[in-house]
């Protein structure tokens, strides 16, 4: 149980970075352009990953036999993320963008574990409250 408090706090950390990350690349953008504001950002990302790479026994699996090519969409995504809230946040606010941003994740992650995307359990989408049998959920 511990340690779910742990991911937990990391999770709600992630959600705090994400919102920050967007409000400083939009205010940044102003000052350097669109364009800029990411590479600068990215730049940084780089730096921390290569540290965790490091810190981590730094092995030289980037492109591992048989993985799908599909598993490297992630940087991609994260351009996607970086470069649309870098450019909505000062046009619709934060809070607009944080909510609609966090809708979207919600959708995209029940359709993640109910199809099992990516290599992900499947956890088909059901009426019952999550991770809760069906008959716990009778007469809530």
């Amino acid at each position: 149980m511990p340690m779910k408090i742990v991911f937990a706090a990391l999770a709600v950390a992630a959600g705090v970075a994400a919102a920050l990350q967007a409000a400083i690349n939009a205010g940044l953008s102003k000052s350097t352009g669109l364009g800029a504001a990411p590479v600068v950002n990215t730049l940084i990302v780089l730096i921390g990953a290569i540290g965790l790479w490091a810190a981590m026994g730094a092995k030289m699996t980037f492109f591992a036999a048989g993985a799908s090519r599909t598993l490297y969409l992630g940087g991609l995504f994260g351009f996607v993320i970086i470069a649309s809230l870098t450019f909505v946040f000062p046009r619709i606010g934060a809070a607009y963008a944080v909510a609609l941003m966090v809708g979207g994740q919600c959708v995209a992650a029940l359709m993640v574990d109910h199809f099992g995307f990516m290599g992900m359990p499947r956890e088909p989408l059901t009426r019952g409250v999550a991770g809760a049998p069906a008959a716990e959920c009778r007469g809530r």
